[in-house]
């Protein structure tokens, strides 16, 4: 019988192991923008990485096209004090005896939020850049595309 009740906390462990690996992540993107001094000049020049084979076909005039949309019209980034100060409270909240992990999670889901309003912005900077493009020009994109090897 015991060995029925571990198998369900040990779920929890590994789920929680993993959501928390997660939300590490997307804190440590977030702080190594921040730490990089980039944030201050708009979105990390790498298209490539968040549209994967579309973002590497595009040329150079239509990511920094891209690029300029999204900040005239995104979050603006965290400053490098804003940062320090939600890591602060993290490392807080790490060392809080009792361990409150509701509010870790909470810290963490600020973090996770921002950097979805961040994602949605790139996407709607770039659809609307091809809903601008010409027929033609979708046309050789997508020719550029299938050409591409995975």
């Amino acid at each position: 019988m015991d060995n029925e009740k571990s198998k369900p906390r040990t779920l929890a462990r590994i789920v929680l192991v993993v959501s928390l690996a997660l939300n590490v992540a997307v804190i440590g993107a977030v702080a190594g923008l921040a730490v990089s001094g980039r944030s201050n000049d708009g979105p990390p020049q790498r298209m490539s990485f968040e549209f994967g084979p579309l973002g590497r076909v595009l040329d150079r005039d239509d990511r920094r096209a891209i690029s300029a949309a999204m900040r005239r019209n995104g979050p603006r980034p965290l400053s490098r004090d804003a940062m320090k100060a939600q890591l602060g409270a993290i490392a807080r909240e790490l060392r809080a005896e009792p361990f409150d992990p509701v509010a870790l999670a909470g810290l963490i889901a600020e973090l996770r939020d921002r950097s979805t309003r961040v994602q949605q912005n790139a996407q709607t900077a770039f659809v609307t850049h091809l809903a601008a493009m010409s027929a033609a020009d979708r046309a050789a994109l997508a020719d550029k595309l299938e050409r591409r090897k995975p």
